[in-house]
């Protein structure tokens, strides 16, 4: 197929997402769940922004994960300070203590940078870097580690989010982003969704007291569908694979959310930031997608070639 058939294709698939999910916020909302359409409804704007800037190619894709790598090391940068909500205004954002905004900020876009300006350069170190400032970070006694939140987590994201510049270099890598970006998000939206309508035993009541057995089972359902549903996209993988890798994809996307909820517990913070209003900062929805970039590019290079 061609990059505008895939195109295409992906389009009328990713209809059904409203679709769905606008009844089941109305049926969620009879039933006293509330809160659904302020949870799934930036979806519906992050969704066409995050695959039509893939579609439209490297330069496109890699000035989003720019912006959204500088927006989370702002983030990232409140956080190891311990700041109190800022000022609205831009003069708010750059006034609080702005360097260490700039150390977060030239610890990410390096990382994001470097295989769009070195094709070809090392995955391990790239692999590395997402992993040893994180391990190194839950190593520190919690004092140090909120000094250390600047710069150790800005490196290990930008470092996560320079797969997915990966993903988008290689050979049609718009259908690879769309596969593990859209596996990822339904396998998120469908293990809030099950959580909260069937509750069930909480795996994680400190770290993660909203995530339950239901929901990841959810999610994990929704996860294997979609990458059936794409299966167009991936002609190169048999049925084992597909599902293999949306498997992968899950739980990665998992960790990386019980990631991020885990610094947020170190740092007595709710969400990273509100610039996404109910589903907290940009961190906040880059938390999951971080660690399956990473795993999703190893899966193809490595597994499934």
């Amino acid at each position: 197929m061609t990059l505008s058939e895939i195109g295409f294709q992906a389009l009328l698939r990713w209809l059904l997402f409203p679709a769905a999910a606008i009844p089941v916020c109305v049926y969620a909302r009879v039933h006293g769940h509330h809160g659904f359409l302020e949870r799934l409804g930036p979806w519906f704007l992050i969704i066409p922004v995050a695959l039509g800037a893939s579609y439209l190619g490297m330069v496109p894709f890699g000035l989003l994960l720019a912006m959204c790598g500088a927006v989370a090391a702002w983030e990232l940068a409140r956080l190891g300070q311990a700041l109190p909500a800022p000022r609205s205004g831009a003069a708010a954002v750059l006034g609080a203590r702005p360097s260490r905004f700039a150390l977060a900020l030239a610890c990410v876009l390096p990382w994001i940078l470097w295989p769009a300006l070195a094709p070809g350069s090392s995955a391990i170190v790239a692999g590395a870097a997402v992993l040893l400032p994180v391990l190194l970070f839950f190593a520190l006694p919690r004092a140090a580690a909120a000094i250390w939140t600047v710069p150790l987590l800005p490196l290990s994201l930008g470092a996560a989010l320079s797969f997915w510049v990966r993903l988008q270099q290689m050979p049609a890598g718009f259908r690879w982003v769309l596969v593990a970006f859209s596996v990822v998000v339904v396998n998120d939206v469908m293990g809030f969704v099950t959580g909260r309508l069937l509750p069930g035993p909480r795996p994680f009541p400190s770290l993660s007291p909203g995530k339950t057995i239901t929901g990841y089972a959810g999610g994990l359902a929704g996860a294997v569908l979609t990458a059936f549903v794409l299966a167009f996209a991936e002609p190169e993988f048999g049925t084992l694979t597909i599902a293999a890798a949306a498997v992968a994809l899950a739980c990665s996307g998992a960790a990386g959310d019980l990631l991020a909820s885990a610094v947020k517990r170190r740092h007595q913070a709710k969400d990273f930031g509100r610039a996404l209003g109910a589903q907290g900062g940009v961190l906040d929805r880059l938390d999951s997608l971080l660690g399956a970039g990473w795993i999703f590019y190893l899966f193809v290079t490595l597994i499934a070639r």
